[in-house]
């Protein structure tokens, strides 16, 4: 249903364009009837208004359609109070896992982790999924990974600047802003770390500890809080993230490092659009701006340990220590 009432939307707001007159009609309009011209006017009303009952359509249509939503709603860095917005939710509340997470209880907070987010894969007959996540990027990528083969009908953003959650917009945009790519290889390297740079750009410090392997840096050309606003840029910076990571997996790189300064539904798409058994062994980074070691921890994402806890220090680029 979802991208029918898309379609219906992108048509209505089509025909509406094309039932607006222009300012160009209007003045060769004028024109015509100051040189006593016969102007032969189109008539664009239908357009007009056949656009506007289409749009009233698509949005009555998604308002009965949302009633059948159910949100996988992952929290881990904030209260639990947020997800009192849907009438519908999954709740996977990691928020005391966090913050007791070590090497010695890794495994079982994770393990346990994975697991309820399988079990909440059972809970979606009859219903549209949606997804929320306020969590360590870490977590969002297993869960991404694990909902590849799932419809995902919205998701939901915190937006700061009205203290606000809501769904990214399904708008049309002719031009997005851009998602640029900028690499910086070393020779010899066998590690690719990919940055994801949209909310801000990561700096020297930041990535102090990775120096000596092959960066690839995925950045905005105008990084901000809540950058990411429609469902069409989501899927195009995933997509092509994604694809990146593809490709170096054919490199001679043994291992990719994911850091991520971004939203978290953008992490969700990625690795939901990676097949964990394609790709070389992938770690998610977390981030912490007290630490030594500003990527303090990581957990895989790919390969043969999908899940398994490491305490990051200084990565060695040319090694797969």
């Amino acid at each position: 249903m979802e991208k029918e009432i898309k379609k219906l939307l992108e048509l209505g707001m089509t025909l509406v364009g094309a039932g607006m007159v222009s300012l160009p009609d209007l003045l060769l309009k004028a024109l015509y009837n100051l040189l006593h011209i016969p102007y032969e006017e189109i008539n664009t009303s239908i357009a007009f208004w056949g656009g506007i009952a289409l749009i009233i359509v698509a949005i009555g249509l998604h308002i009965l359609d949302i009633k059948k939503e159910k949100v996988l709603a992952v929290i881990g860095l904030d209260t639990i109070k947020s997800t009192k917005k849907f009438k519908n939710s999954n709740i996977i509340n990691i928020i005391d896992s966090v913050k007791k997470l070590k090497k010695t209880n890794s495994k079982n907070i994770i393990t346990d982790y994975i697991g309820d987010v399988d079990k909440c894969l059972k809970n979606y007959s009859d219903y549209n999924v949606s997804y929320f996540g306020i969590a360590p990027l870490p977590f969002i990528a297993l869960a991404g990974n694990a909902y590849r083969k799932e419809k995902i009908y919205s998701h939901y953003e915190y937006f700061q600047k009205n203290d606000k959650i809501k769904t990214l917009n399904y708008i049309p945009a002719l031009v997005l802003p851009k998602l640029l790519l900028n690499t910086s290889l070393c020779k010899d390297s066998k590690i690719a770390v990919v940055t994801i740079e949209t909310t801000c750009i990561m700096n020297e410090m930041d990535l102090e500890q990775f120096k000596n392997c092959n960066l690839y840096r995925f950045q905005l050309e105008k990084p901000k809080t809540n950058a990411i606003i429609s469902e069409k840029q989501l899927e195009a910076y995933s997509e092509k993230i994604a694809d990146e990571i593809y490709k170096i997996s054919k490199t001679t790189s043994e291992k990719i490092y994911v850091l991520g300064a971004c939203q978290s539904s953008l992490m969700f798409e990625i690795f939901r659009k990676i097949n964990k058994n394609r790709v070389i062994d992938i770690i998610v980074c977390n981030y912490l701006r007290t630490a030594r070691y500003k990527y303090n921890w990581g957990i895989y994402a790919s390969g043969n340990s999908v899940g398994k806890y490491v305490e990051l220090g200084d990565v060695d680029g040319k090694s797969n220590n």
